[in-house]
């Protein structure tokens, strides 16, 4: 099998997964609330496996899945380029490796020149891929994170803490959850 068939079945294989995770619903039960409180507070979280597995499917799915545009275009952005100039170097190492192979031995200094052309591309081509395989580490943590504190900021409005001033000098502290 060829490497572009090799990447089609591996990124099906992603976004099967991908599809099997779905966002899930957090709740507080009524029987633990107050008795007082009718209320049932449901918050909408993201799967953190979910934006993960999104992540490494297609760049920048992980963070749009998160509802972050801006990361997602920038993540979308900076693998692709990476991934691009990586291919761009690895056909110019093929051209000057092929170059240097079909020469003869008549001519070593051209042929020395050719392979040190073959090296310089080599290691281009090397550096774009690590620089790859890190912006697409960095995108699937980055998803990952987000997905776990996609719902952060609305329970964190739930939760209050007071200090004021109490009786003989000293302070007291109050903490109150909101149902």
């Amino acid at each position: 099998m060829r490497f572009p068939g090799k990447i089609f079945f591996i990124f099906l294989f992603i976004f099967i997964f991908a599809r099997f995770s779905y966002a899930q619903e957090k709740k507080v039960l009524p029987e633990i609330a107050q008795t007082d409180s009718a209320q049932v507070t449901v918050f909408k979280s993201k799967s953190p496996m979910g934006a993960l597995l999104r992540s490494v499917a297609f760049p920048g799915w992980g963070q749009f899945y998160n509802k972050k545009y801006l990361k997602a275009g920038l993540a979308f952005g900076v693998e692709t380029t990476f991934l691009t100039l990586m291919i761009i170097e690895w056909e110019r190492m093929d051209d000057h490796k092929k170059l240097f192979d079909s020469m003869s031995q008549d001519r070593p200094k051209d042929k020395s020149w050719e392979y040190e052309q073959y090296k310089f591309y080599q290691d281009r081509k090397n550096l774009y891929l690590w620089s790859t395989i890190a912006t697409i580490f960095v995108s699937m943590f980055d998803a990952y994170v987000d997905a776990h504190l996609y719902d952060f900021d609305k329970e964190m409005e739930r939760i209050g803490f007071e200090i004021y001033p109490g009786s003989e000098n000293k302070l007291s502290f109050r903490l109150s959850l909101k149902l």
